[in-house]
């Protein structure tokens, strides 16, 4: 059976990965990489393979004061959302001058997918999952 996954618990994922990114390296969850990297796996989400052009769109248009009718609807399979998440960050990189992602930008990505899988999750049970290493490893190449 394939479990699918509505906006607004996509949504909430990439939000807690990016703030638990952003507070493990020290920056602010508001600094374009991480606000570029959210718009741009939103969009490729709704529009796998949309060009750079449509994401900005999205990034500097007003967010809707009420959410789409069927934000709360199962829609999307865990492998389009880790499609669209990956993507998205790699985008949201090059375009903020990175020619790579690097090691912040692979764990927003862990983050985002461990957080949509079980929301409770902390920083050091996404090192757990996801990486072969301690805690303190992973924060110092962040």
């Amino acid at each position: 059976m394939t479990v699918l996954y509505s906006r607004a618990q996509i949504r909430d994922a990439i939000d807690n990965g990016l703030t638990m990114a952003a507070d493990e390296a020290h920056l602010s969850s508001s600094a374009d990489r991480f606000t570029w990297a959210r718009t741009a796996a939103m969009t490729l989400l709704e529009m796998p393979g949309a060009p750079w052009s449509e994401v900005k769109n999205a990034h500097y248009r007003a967010t809707p004061a009420t959410p789409p009718a069927d934000d709360d609807t199962p829609l999307f399979t865990r492998d389009q959302i880790s499609q669209a998440v990956n993507n998205g960050v790699d985008l949201a990189a090059e375009h903020n001058g990175r020619p790579y992602p690097d090691d912040l930008d692979n764990f927003v990505v862990n983050a985002a997918l461990t957080l949509l899988d079980n929301p409770e999750a902390d920083f050091d049970q996404v090192v757990a999952e996801c990486y072969g290493e301690r805690p303190s490893a992973v924060r110092s190449w962040l």
